[in-house]
């Protein structure tokens, strides 16, 4: 019974973390098309460190769009296992890129924190950032699950 049980809830939960990465994927993927998600993404830009310089490079505009398309065709490879592991593994490592992006700048930006606060009050771009760091190990059991 206990061993029907693991195997059960292990399947639910394999197929929950994939399926469910290509959703969010595909779904923050839309959500950037909209100006409101370009505006959060300049104000995380413009107070970190490494990515400051790409503000000079693109507009916001643009950039929020190449993510988005990003995250679009990464969650569509990951959804896409049973049909192709070879496709799936390369949706994985461009999930993998986005969130080490998210984390980077989690660690490289001082509008992670409440002002007047400090750690560990997080501020509201500090909790929209702090999920990257779960999203990213679910990419990275994808690629893997893919090898």
């Amino acid at each position: 019974m206990k061993s029907l049980l693991k195997k059960t809830f292990l399947l639910i939960g394999q197929f929950l973390l994939r399926y469910g990465l290509g959703i969010v994927l595909i779904w923050l993927g839309i959500m950037k098309f909209k100006n409101l998600e370009a505006d959060y993404i300049q104000e995380a830009m413009a107070h970190s460190i490494l990515f400051k310089w790409l503000l000079k490079c693109l507009t916001i505009y643009a950039f929020t769009q190449i993510i988005a398309w990003i995250q679009i065709v990464a969650g569509v490879l990951i959804i896409l296992k049973p049909v192709s592991a070879r496709l799936s593994r390369w949706g994985g490592v461009l999930a993998m890129l986005i969130f080490l992006a998210g984390i980077l700048v989690f660690f490289s930006s001082e509008i992670v924190w409440l002002k007047g606060y400090g750690f560990p009050e997080l501020s509201r771009a500090g909790q929209g950032l702090i999920k990257d760091f779960m999203l990213f190990g679910a990419a990275a059991w994808c690629f893997s699950d893919s090898l």
